[in-house]
């Protein structure tokens, strides 16, 4: 009872700190100029589809990949109810060193999905996977550059030696509360889903290109998968709330580099993020709106249960 009760006011808690990193990102957001990047996607109109379709692309992958990771820890989510909390995560974009991946987990828990324990161990290991992804993505870009034929074996180098060493850590960390599934690492289906989540990452990469590729300067579509994760990685990297500032600050200088006028990145910039970044995050808020329901409708469903049962 009183771990229950610790827990609802922690989640009191977190849903107070949410909601006031919410409101002032949006008093930042409102307050800044994004006049002029909603007048840059103006004169960009036949291509918004395109960019919104990729964004969907990046996002829809991203979520495959973690609801596969957790369907493989034995938790339900490839349905209504993993979807909403993969999504609910969107919320939190605004914290800092990726504290809104915290919402998921807890988000499964009220669900009924599985225990906490398990649903965080879920979560580190959909969050290893995601950055194994971008950095096998990187790997495979830079060697690409290089030599053209190293590009596969750079990923997979990457990939394998993720793999490898969680293998052993699933090892070094049996028969504790850390435990992890064993036959989970040396699996095809865990390459398949740092894979998924790579092309997410390509798709975000091609996005930044539509969006880029008709701006004076030598910015290519290679220049464009490299520096669009790169610079979000490196941007959260930094621990700030979203990788505000840095993400943008990177993917400006990358674009200054590439010979693109300052008046036109700082628009590119502005549109790129709005478009896969800022609009995610009400939809975290509706995402989030629908788990609450769904824990309510649930916990009525076991009420009823409860009371025809001691009828």
């Amino acid at each position: 009872m009183l771990d229950m009760s610790l827990m609802k006011y922690a989640r009191v808690f977190a849903f107070v700190l949410l909601a006031v990193v919410t409101v002032y990102g949006a008093y930042g957001f409102f307050t800044g100029d994004w006049t002029s990047a909603t007048e840059f996607w103006r004169s960009k109109l036949p291509v918004i589809p395109l960019v919104a379709l990729l964004a969907l692309v990046d996002v829809a992958l991203e979520a495959i990949g973690w609801m596969w990771v957790y369907h493989r820890f034995r938790i339900q989510a490839f349905d209504r109810g993993g979807v909403a909390a993969y999504l609910s995560s969107r919320a939190g974009l605004l914290l800092p060193a990726q504290m809104g991946r915290l919402i998921r987990p807890d988000a499964m828990v009220r669900l009924g999905r599985g225990s906490l324990s398990d649903c965080l161990k879920a979560e580190a290991v959909a969050f290893v996977l995601d950055s194994t992804s971008v950095f096998g993505l990187l790997a495979a870009l830079l060697a690409f550059k290089y030599r053209p034929i190293l590009a596969p074996f750079a990923a997979l180098g990457v990939i394998a030696s993720v793999l490898f060493l969680g293998n052993r850590a699933a090892k070094f960390v049996a028969g504790t509360r850390l435990e992890l599934p064993m036959a989970f690492w040396w699996q095809w289906p865990t390459l398949a889903i740092v894979v998924i989540e790579m092309i997410g990452w390509v798709a975000h990469g091609v996005a930044l290109y539509v969006v880029i590729q008709d701006l004076p300067g030598d910015f290519t579509l290679f220049d464009s998968l490299l520096f669009a994760p790169g610079s979000a990685v490196l941007g959260v990297a930094t621990g700030l709330p979203g990788g505000i500032g840095a993400t943008e600050g990177l993917l400006g200088a990358s674009m200054r580099l590439m010979h693109i006028p300052s008046e036109h990145l700082v628009l590119a910039v502005g549109a790129f993020r709005l478009i896969t970044f800022w609009i995610w995050i009400p939809i975290g808020w509706l995402a989030l709106g629908a788990v609450r329901r769904m824990a309510r409708e649930r916990r009525r469903a076991l009420q009823t249960e409860a009371e025809v049962a001691g009828a």
